[in-house]
């Protein structure tokens, strides 16, 4: 076989694979919460965390750091939404961490993913870990 057609092949199988193991993954491009869930999200913001990362998410220093613009996206793009969402749930609100339902955690996320310019979908955003590792964090275009 000729070395440029075995570079072909080998090509064309990496490829492939790499289409196998990205089956069934997204991306928070893709639309991974609903407009409703993002209200709802807002709402238990206001009440939960507000205090600490600020009306508008811009946070106030290590302590309390932003949960919206470059640094919080360039922090998280690349990881999975279950990553974040554990960071939430295991984490938060600090006075009482692990307080809220994971619903509760789902909805807050969705709004932060609204305030990040991520574009809502049609379906509410899961609480459930299987279906958050399959949600890639990538900042909007």
């Amino acid at each position: 076989m000729k070395p440029s057609a075995t570079l072909t092949v080998l090509t064309t199988l990496v490829l492939a694979a790499f289409s196998i193991c990205a089956q069934g993954r997204r991306s928070t491009r893709d639309g991974v919460y609903s407009d409703g869930q993002a209200a709802r999200g807002q709402a238990f913001y206001k009440t939960s965390c507000a205090s600490c990362h600020g009306e508008t998410l811009a946070g106030s220093g290590a302590q309390n750091p932003p949960l919206a613009g470059p640094d919080f996206t360039a922090n998280w793009t690349g990881q999975t939404l279950d990553d974040l969402f554990e960071k939430i749930q295991t984490s938060m609100p600090a006075d009482h961490p692990g307080a809220l339902s994971r619903g509760t955690n789902a909805d807050i996320l969705a709004y932060i993913l609204k305030v990040n310019q991520l574009p809502a979908g049609k379906n509410e955003l899961p609480s459930d870990v299987e279906a958050l590792q399959q949600i890639q964090f990538e900042a909007a275009k």
